[in-house]
């Protein structure tokens, strides 16, 4: 526990000062530090998640460099009038690589190829969702934070004190129903009066509680998710970079899916 405590509070200044001060001239801090997050949470998903005990071989360090690109490519070029054609045209001759490495060397199976490009959307877009939120305002990015933090706070704390009924025991079996419930009770409450108070959307009050709401089921679907790939594969963390919280994705999956969410949202409306 001790441990963890220290990790917790090295974390949260290390990642709090350059979430504060990474904008403007300085902005290439917060865009920097998610791309080094983005390498390493591909890097967990393909060996230390994917090939865990088996061989390793020098396609499955590949999705590392197609998500240095992938975020790199998205950071500087994002509000870029041919950005789209530019997402199109890399997607395109990522499909094309990895089809030809495919052809080429027989240790690549069709799984092998499926796993690669998965890995490469897992570890870029929830990043890349990061860096365009941060873009937008402080303000934004720490209302998905507090959303994201409270729901799992109050879920893991409710669901040790009131948890009855399972919620996907085959996926995660500590999570509960009334924990999931709880979590997305306050995380979605407590988002909404922030983002009210801070008046930092110009929508109605009840779009706000909508979208807190859906930012909360969002993030428990996304640590979900990331159990189940564990789950596959018989392991508890992705890896131990971060003494008592595990990897990059044990720290981050709840929030690279909440972010996806809220900047398709943004996009859209």
């Amino acid at each position: 526990m001790k441990t963890r405590m220290i990790t917790a509070f090295v974390l949260i200044l290390v990642f709090g000062s350059i979430l504060v001060i990474g904008e403007g001239s300085l902005s290439f801090l917060f865009s920097g530090g998610v791309i080094l997050l983005a390498m390493m949470a591909a890097y967990e998903f393909m060996i230390k998640l994917h090939r865990h005990g088996l061989d390793k071989y020098w396609f499955h360090y590949l999705p590392i460099a197609f998500t240095f690109v992938f975020v790199l490519l998205n950071v500087l070029f994002f509000e870029h009038t041919q950005y789209h054609r530019m997402m199109y045209l890399y997607l395109l001759a990522l499909s094309l690589t990895y089809f030809m490495i495919y052809l080429v060397d027989q240790r690549m199976t069709r799984q092998e190829l499926g796993v690669s490009m998965i890995a490469i959307l897992y570890a870029s877009i929830g990043f890349t969702a990061l860096a365009y939120l941060r873009s937008i305002s402080l303000e934004i990015i720490l209302y998905l934070l507090l959303v994201t933090i409270l729901t799992d706070t109050f879920a893991y704390f409710f669901g040790i004190k009131f948890g009855k009924h399972k919620l996907l025991p085959k996926v995660s079996p500590k999570k509960s129903v009334e924990g999931a419930l709880a979590g997305l009770l306050f995380g979605g409450t407590l988002g909404t009066l922030f983002a009210s108070i801070l008046n930092i959307f110009d929508f109605h009050l009840v779009f706000i509680i909508i979208l807190s709401l859906g930012l909360s089921m969002v993030s428990q679907s996304g640590d979900l998710i990331a159990s189940k790939f564990k789950r596959e594969q018989g392991i508890k963390d992705y890896s131990n970079i971060f003494p008592g919280h595990g990897g990059v994705l044990d720290r981050f999956d709840s929030t690279m899916f909440a972010a996806a969410f809220l900047m398709m949202i943004l996009q859209v409306i």
